[in-house]
């Protein structure tokens, strides 16, 4: 273990007022440091915790996970912060599946409950949230996400990669949009945001949500998209067995209404959840389209995610057929895009489906 990382932990044992000892790495990013640490006997009431520190380019991921941490149910209990550190300590989960290795698997049938059951979680937890908005504004000041930027860069590094063989104004026109539909909506829902699929952990009491980095007041439609696209801004994206998708929209929209009725309109729902999955498409292009281009081989763990070609094109052949509708021009310029990948990449842009439904139907 780094000398680093035994001062981490040195840090935290001081702010909780017990002895931390054997720091191990969880991993963390290049925003944090992760350590799971044995607390000593009979001091604490928990045999471990895990503590997390935002290193000096931390965007913001501090804030919101405090925040995330103190407001969301079903997420690791926070027993200590120290913000001029920005270090965390909270409770451990311990080592449960999460949802990414029941979809990396081989068991099909675990797979598909598995991840029907974290869709209705997901609703349920972002249902919850209403009741919290005062609270939560007030801890996530100034951490808002700025949609209309990202979607407009993103539908300009489009643009800029079709070369002409779309209408960059009009392609841009519809992005700021979609960004302005939801900047007046009222169905606000404080959720993780990046609920990817390893960032959830499957207990015997049901799904347990981690990694709350981009905690926000966003507009409930966000949350539903991770259902829809599925898993808007991760990692572990790969083709759908059909019917999968459906089925988990239809559980998360169960789950908010469990806890919200209102959350969810009469009419018009699923359009609400494309066009925001359009927004994700848009910002996703602007944010990985230099990696993509320069054939980066792993958005995540290697031998167990995409290259951010596969990665790309993926979405870019989910929009060209699923926003005619909510995002025109967007389809239209995706369809572009995804024909041209293939074209100049070939097989890196061939993606494949989830291991746990190979060759095999829903």
């Amino acid at each position: 273990m780094t000398t680093e990382a035994w001062e981490v932990a040195l840090a935290a044992s001081r702010l909780l007022g017990v002895d931390l000892l054997d720091p191990t790495d969880l991993g963390g990013s290049t925003r944090s440091s992760v350590l799971r640490c044995r607390v000593r006997p009979d001091r604490l009431g928990h045999a471990t915790v895990v503590v997390k520190q935002f290193h000096g380019d931390d965007d913001g991921g501090y804030a919101r996970e405090a925040a995330g941490l103190s407001l969301l149910a079903r997420t690791p209990e926070l027993l200590a912060r120290d913000d001029e550190r920005r270090l965390l300590v909270m409770t451990d989960l311990g080592d449960p599946p999460t949802l990414a290795d029941l979809l990396l698997g081989d068991d099909r049938s675990r797979a598909w409950s598995g991840a029907a059951s974290w869709a209705r979680a997901l609703g349920r937890l972002a249902g919850s949230g209403p009741r919290q908005d005062p609270e939560a504004r007030a801890l996530l000041a100034g951490q808002e996400w700025d949609l209309r930027r990202d979607v407009t860069v993103g539908a300009n590094r489009l643009g800029e990669l079709l070369d002409g063989r779309v209408d960059v104004d009009a392609l841009v026109a519809e992005a700021v949009g979609l960004a302005d539909r939801y900047a007046v909506t009222d169905r606000l829902v404080l959720a993780p945001s990046d609920t990817c699929p390893d960032n959830a952990v499957l207990r015997d009491d049901g799904w347990w949500f981690l990694d709350l980095e981009g905690t926000a007041v966003q507009p409930v439609a966000f949350v539903a998209a991770y259902a829809m696209l599925p898993f808007a801004t991760c990692w572990c994206v790969f083709d759908p067995p059909p019917d999968l998708t459906d089925t988990l929209l239809a559980e998360l929209t169960a789950g908010l209404v469990e806890q919200e009725t209102g959350l969810v309109p009469d009419q018009g729902w699923r359009q609400e959840v494309e066009a925001a999955c359009a927004a994700y498409v848009l910002a996703m292009t602007g944010w990985l389209l230099d990696s993509t281009l320069a054939g980066r081989e792993h958005v995540g763990p290697p031998g167990r995610s995409p290259s951010y070609r596969q990665l790309m094109t993926s979405r870019w052949r989910w929009a060209a057929v699923n926003l005619r509708g909510a995002a025109p021009e967007l389809a239209a310029a995706c369809g572009h895009a995804a024909r041209r990948a293939l074209e100049t990449w070939g097989s890196e842009a061939e993606t494949t489906g989830y291991p746990a439904f190979a060759g095999r139907t829903a």
